[in-house]
């Protein structure tokens, strides 16, 4: 990656996930935080992810939001405006975890030093493999006593 394209800190992607789901999702309250000691890891994970590619070089960086599917459905009722007794249908958990994670990713690349395009969100039970990738920040977050990972990587 070139020197200096990509300078995201830790707390810059915890003020991004409180500013993201305060208006999106908590009514302007910011009850998102970082969480401190062990992330346990989800029984059923749900991930999500957008990269963000930088004008025809081939690099960039991916931002990857992660939980358990119990709470990705509580964030899908809450953005949807759903009753808490309401099935979220895949549809509804690509959508709205989806979103979360364009959303994060437009903020963090609004940050990157260079032009960057952002991909449109994917949704899956886990993200693709990224050995060949650096990774660059993870913030574990409390939202509501749940945990969601977010987790920011270089593309090359």
């Amino acid at each position: 990656m070139i020197a200096g394209t990509l300078t995201v800190d830790r707390d810059q992607i915890l003020a991004i996930s409180q500013d993201v789901f305060a208006a999106m999702i908590d009514g302007g309250e910011t009850i998102v935080f970082e969480r401190f000691g062990a992330v346990p890891e989800p029984a059923d994970p749900i991930v999500a992810w957008v990269d963000m590619t930088i004008g025809g070089l081939g690099i960039g960086a991916r931002a990857v939001v992660r939980t358990g599917r119990p709470v990705a459905d509580e964030l899908t009722r809450a953005l949807l405006v759903m009753n808490p007794d309401e099935v979220v249908t895949p549809e509804d958990l690509a959508d709205a975890f989806g979103e979360i994670a364009n959303v994060v990713g437009g903020n963090v690349k609004s940050l990157l030093a260079a032009h960057a395009v952002l991909s449109l969100p994917a949704v899956a039970s886990e993200a693709p493999a990224m050995a060949e990738h650096q990774f660059l920040q993870e913030i574990p977050l409390d939202w509501r006593g749940h945990v969601l990972v977010m987790s920011l990587w270089s593309l090359s």
